[in-house]
């Protein structure tokens, strides 16, 4: 007897790590989920031209041909891209990385966006739907193909890959609405079916991850055995990534879910804020102008020089010197522009002692190191500190560390130093616990029973006009006078929500009879009751497009959302015949068309 559809799409389930410097996927099936949740399978073999690479990720690097069409992704993008560079033939190639921090906190974000390419050229930019398309497709297919080289192919294959498949998109929980739904059409236009895909929350992934781990591998740094996230326990999870950090703290339940206790928090403090302090003093050394000579002459040099910072700042401490290189050709580049020694100018800047160069070697002193990582490591734990100063820490005595940058020794350090009485907990393959939970959030989402909402969600709508309302909000339908702008609450900021439960809905009337379609502003505000959704507090969202039953003679609605999920929800009915109206948000569409 054949499958259904549902119990096809549940044999596997596989998860994208689309990350800002590394992206990555794992995958399990349903057998071996309910035998052993453990068992999950992450790729740790990526290509480069001809070679394969030991590696539990690959670059987020996307190249594309001068006609816009797919070439290659990750470390083969990388390569291909210098060889192109090397035969200065790269000019009319579009290569993106590390382009998803666009999305972070854009609350400008629209089906349109623009992204620029690594050159900066004038002119070379394209969709930034298009570019997330193109690598989102790329992993699901390299993903595909792992899979039919494993001999699983009679389990999934051909046409129907869809109909077997569960996938998953991690993302930072810190997120808004609107990039939510940005890598959910992405995720479509690389060809996954919005049915059979979920949006993870990266830190609620790694919670879920580091629960499943056999107790002989949940250690501490000290490596005494530490059987971390048994019922009762309240801990926070610190996702370091390479763009953003993200900051939850959850209680294992008696039933061992898991149940969030502040809503998420953090910010833009990832490892490329690093990547751009090294990169910052390199100018203060040679100068803005032939840092960007350097840029435009020797792109290959440039890139070469990042990516061998990348590898190496997870490991440097501020206890001792250490050296970085520096490529040859920025350093004949500024002796032929200036005329002398590069290595003498240290001593005449203010990196007096802190530095020293000798030829393509640079070396800093423990201090310059402590530099680059200052306004990061501060961020951080100046974030962390002010979340234990609130109540709902109360009993928080474990950090649990994920994410690729939480294997920064510097980092660790700065939060055992200044929280000496949690303990502080770094999984095996801190880089790989996200992904892997994104895997057991895919078999299982109800092991998350609530959250907290990161805003006041609300509604612009109208009411009748009162005294005291400001007069330029007045306006009239026939001879009633109306209040405009209003800012009708759905639910308020920071309030727990249980998962898949819709809040008590509200009533909405078309203004004319005659109206096929009501279109709803949305509007999020940081305050707990904002007034008008002009307030300072408030930002554009996007809307609720409701289409109306023409059998609901009155125009009026009832709305119901759901806040739980890590998308939000809606359904709309009429408030007579209860008849289920089509309903939609749109987040991606410009308030400007909107109006």
């Amino acid at each position: 007897m054949a499958a259904s559809s549902d119990e096809r799409f549940k044999m596997l389930v596989a998860a994208l790590d689309f990350g800002t410097t590394y992206s990555g996927y794992a995958f399990s099936f349903k057998g071996d989920y309910a035998n052993d949740p453990s068992k999950i399978n992450a790729n740790t073999m990526w290509t480069t031209g001809s070679k394969s690479l030991f590696s539990q990720k690959t670059p987020t690097c996307l190249l594309l041909r001068p006609d816009k069409t797919f070439h290659s992704f990750g470390f083969e993008a990388e390569e291909h891209y210098s060889s192109l560079v090397d035969m200065d033939e790269h000019h009319s190639w579009y290569y993106f990385r590390r382009f998803k921090m666009l999305l972070h906190n854009n609350m400008d974000l629209t089906r349109d966006t623009k992204v620029r390419d690594e050159s900066r050229e004038k002119g070379k930019e394209l969709p930034a739907l298009d570019v997330f398309a193109h690598s989102i497709r790329y992993l699901k297919n390299h993903l595909l193909k792992h899979l039919k080289k494993k001999s699983v192919a009679n389990l999934i294959g051909g046409e129907e890959d869809d109909e077997y498949i569960h996938w998953v998109l991690t993302i930072p929980a810190i997120w808004n609405d609107r990039a939510k739904q940005f890598m959910r059409e992405a995720a479509k236009e690389a060809g996954i079916k919005s049915t059979n895909l979920s949006l993870a929350l990266e830190p609620e992934a790694a919670a879920l991850f580091c629960k499943i781990l056999p107790l002989e591998k949940q250690t501490t740094e000290s490596g005494t055995n530490l059987s971390m996230l048994k019922p009762g326990t309240r801990y926070m999870v610190l996702d370091l990534g390479g763009g953003t950090v993200d900051v939850t703290v959850q209680e294992v339940l008696p039933d061992h879910t898991l149940k969030e206790l502040h809503k998420a928090s953090g910010g833009a403090w990832g490892g490329t804020k690093i990547d751009e302090a090294f990169r910052q003093l390199i100018i203060s050394i040679v100068g803005a102008p032939v840092f960007q000579e350097f840029q435009e002459k020797y792109p290959k040099d440039y890139l070469e020089m990042l990516q061998s910072f990348e590898t190496k700042k997870r490991a440097v401490n501020t206890s001792s010197k250490d050296t970085f290189r520096i490529p040859v050709s920025l350093v004949e580049l500024f002796e032929d522009e200036f005329g002398e020694k590069l290595d003498l100018i240290p001593s005449k800047t203010r990196h007096r002692g802190k530095l020293e160069l000798n030829g393509d070697k640079l070396i800093l002193s423990g201090e310059m190191i402590s530099e680059m990582f200052k306004h990061s490591r501060e961020s951080i734990v100046e974030h962390v500190e002010s979340l234990f100063a609130h109540p709902f820490c109360k009993d928080v005595d474990k950090i649990l560390m994920v994410g690729g940058f939480s294997e920064c020794v510097i980092i660790q350090e700065a939060i055992k130093k200044r929280f000496p009485n949690k303990r502080v907990v770094i999984p095996p393959d801190a880089g790989l616990a996200i992904v892997k939970g994104a895997v057991l959030f895919g078999h299982n989402p109800k092991m998350i029973i609530s959250r907290n909402t990161k805003w006041t969600y609300g509604v612009q709508t109208n009411r009748n006009f009162k005294p005291g309302d400001p007069p330029d909000k007045m306006f009239k339908v026939g001879n009633v006078e109306k209040c405009k702008e209003i800012f009708s609450v759905h639910i308020g900021v920071n309030k727990t929500v249980e998962v898949g439960t819709p809040l008590p809905p509200k009533r909405y009337r078309a203004l004319h009879r005659d109206d096929e379609t009501i279109d709803i502003p949305i509007y999020i505000s940081s305050e707990e009751q904002p007034e008008f959704t002009t307030d300072s507090s408030c930002s554009y969202l996007g809307k609720l497009t409701i289409e109306l039953q023409k059998s609901n003679s009155d125009r009026e609605i009832e709305v119901g959302m759901t806040f739980g999920g890590t998308e939000l929800v809606v359904e709309a009915k009429g408030t007579k015949n209860k008849e289920v109206c089509v309903a939609k948000f749109d987040f991606l569409e410009s308030k400007d068309k909107q109006s």
